[in-house]
């Protein structure tokens, strides 16, 4: 299973119309890609003046072909979707994770019969 942690750091003004952006315009179209959202957390739990919130997005894919594969799949309404999140933000990172285990799956280099 391969986890995807969206960070968001915005202004608590902003973070309504965030959630009313991931609701109406990128879960629709997530599923379709694979993505499974699990849970969203904002902290601090508080609107503060003077300090921002982070918006935490926990997706999951089955593996990291279904990762890859979601990826290659990115449109223009899911570019979209992330232009409009940027310009409300002040910070966006993506974390992809999977379980600690003493020994990570190899990358598979593809190479040409020479």
């Amino acid at each position: 299973m391969i986890h995807v942690l969206d960070e968001i750091v915005l202004a608590p003004a902003h973070l309504p119309t965030v959630l009313g952006l991931l609701e109406s315009k990128y879960l629709p179209g997530s599923g379709t890609r694979g993505l499974t959202l699990l849970q969203r957390w904002v902290s601090p739990p508080v609107a503060l003046e003077d300090v921002p919130n982070t918006l935490w997005l926990l997706w999951q894919v089955p593996d990291a072909p279904a990762y890859y594969a979601m990826r290659a799949s990115i449109d223009a309404p899911t570019l979209a979707f992330w232009s409009a999140i940027d310009a409300l933000c002040e910070v966006r990172r993506r974390h992809v994770m999977t379980d600690a285990t003493p020994v990570l799956p190899q990358r598979k280099e593809h190479r040409d019969a020479a």
